[in-house]
């Protein structure tokens, strides 16, 4: 029997430098790719970054602009307002609210910018509203009588206006001065006018004398009897006569008889043609018992005229008054016992 031989076989120190160098190769492309990825990284987010800072700048001037462009047409229009005061009290405190109402429109304006919003329109609307607020102005001073010289330029001369203001104010004051002159001499001249009119209206009522009145008992005949006791009388007859007036023109006139009572009261009944006068001489309204006409030729002319109540007459002092063309033109009276 043959004794085993054991076998160790010799290891290969000679292959464990190489792979040794191609771990450290290895590990060392991995931290270059590393690397390299991070730099990348790093590079696009720093362009991304400087992106967003160039937007947010652009941004932030267009903010700028924008709050520059608001507060320059908001102060225009704030100066054209304030050139507009200080001609009356009633225009000052208009143009103080709309004042008022463009700073509240130009704190929404600044709203709609900071909240990066449609602030345009609102800015148009802003320009917009301030010619409506010059054109109501100038629609309020033609109605309050201010005379104010306006064209189509003052809008591009607001610097010369200004400057030229108390030369305006002046000049108003003596337009106003001079309406007010013609003002106060219309209104004379009307007042005359009217009075030279109610000078021509009284001269044209025709003035009457002689006024008597017969009080009769009219018979079941129809026959007409004096009487002088109330109880006994039923009609009165009035007649009276006209006095010579050339201012008239000859025709039909008109005369309004008013019988008073003894107690102060005027004796009327509609139905019988009584009614209601104005006394243009004591501007008041007053009551006719009867009318009498006559065809007026510019001289005397016998006029009558009766009341017939179908009742007794009360016993006492009575008045008669007659009316021509509003004014009174004779009185008289009568009485019965």
């Amino acid at each position: 029997m043959s004794t085993p031989t054991n076998f160790n076989p010799t290891p290969n120190f000679e292959n464990a430098p190489n792979d040794n160098s191609k771990r450290l190769l290895t590990m060392a492309g991995i931290a270059i790719a590393v690397l390299l990825g991070l730099s990348i990284f790093l590079m696009i987010s720093k362009y991304k970054s400087g992106q967003q800072l160039e937007a947010t700048s652009l941004e932030l001037n267009e903010q700028k602009q924008a709050f520059a462009e608001l507060d320059t047409k908001y102060n225009d229009a704030v100066a054209q307002l304030e050139q507009q005061k200080g001609l009356n009290a009633q225009l000052d405190e208009k143009i103080n609210q709309q004042l008022q109402q463009l700073e509240q429109n130009k704190s929404q304006i600044e709203t709609l910018i900071r909240e990066k919003r449609d602030y345009r329109t609102a800015m148009t609307r802003l320009e917009s509203q301030k010619k409506q607020y010059l054109a109501e102005i100038d629609k309020l001073k033609e109605e309050i009588g201010i005379l104010t010289v306006k064209n189509t330029e003052l809008s591009t001369e607001n610097q010369t206006l200004s400057s030229s203001l108390t030369e305006t104010q002046s000049r108003l004051s003596e337009e106003s001065t001079a309406k007010a002159a013609l003002i106060s001499e219309k209104t004379q001249l009307e007042t005359e006018r009217t009075a030279l009119s109610k000078k021509v209206d009284i001269a044209s009522a025709i003035r009457v004398r002689g006024i008597t009145v017969k009080a009769v008992d009219v018979r079941g005949s129809g026959k007409e009897k004096s009487k002088s006791r109330a109880s006994k009388v039923d009609k009165l007859n009035i007649c009276f006569v006209t006095e010579p007036n050339e201012v008239v023109p000859a025709g039909e006139e008109t005369f309004y008889i008013t019988v008073i009572d003894p107690t102060g009261a005027t004796l009327a009944i509609e139905s019988l043609g009584s009614g209601i006068a104005q006394d243009k001489r004591a501007e008041q309204e007053f009551r006719y018992t009867t009318v009498a006409t006559c065809n007026y030729e510019n001289g005397e002319t016998n006029v009558c005229g009766a009341w017939q109540p179908g009742q007794n007459f009360v016993k006492g002092k009575y008045e008669v008054k007659i009316f021509n063309k509003g004014y009174l033109v004779g009185t008289g009276s009568f009485n019965l016992k």
